[in-house]
């Protein structure tokens, strides 16, 4: 009864990865997926609205990770109201996401080992 599947007979590899510190998470992808509404839509107010949250509840989020790392994560531009990342929030942004990828890429690597393993 071991049939041998196919590429599209397996099932996806899904994952959440973030980081903690003292027991509390400090970053992962709701907090990457904010920092990058941030910077497309250029309003913090905008951003927390777009993903469905509160404005209070976006800002604290930011200000614990920015305690936690000990640097900026977002500015305001100019004398305007919006919101854009620093320099750091971009390339903590752009390192995260990378690690995202390498760390799914080798998940689904084994996934798939490990149903050729058992098939």
């Amino acid at each position: 009864m071991n049939k041998k599947k196919q590429p599209g007979d397996m099932p996806e590899t899904k994952m959440h990865l973030w980081l903690e510190k003292d027991g509390g998470v400090y970053f992962g992808q709701g907090r990457y997926d904010l920092l990058i509404k941030i910077e497309e839509l250029g309003s913090l107010k905008l951003a927390a609205q777009a993903m469905g949250i509160s404005y209070r509840g976006a800002w604290g989020k930011i200000k614990k990770t920015e305690e936690i790392i000990g640097e900026k994560l977002i500015e305001k531009e100019s004398n305007k109201e919006g919101y854009g990342l620093t320099e750091f929030g971009k390339k903590f942004t752009t390192e995260f996401n990378a690690l995202h990828k390498d760390v799914l890429e080798f998940a689904e690597k084994r996934s798939r080992e490990m149903m050729d393993r058992i098939f």
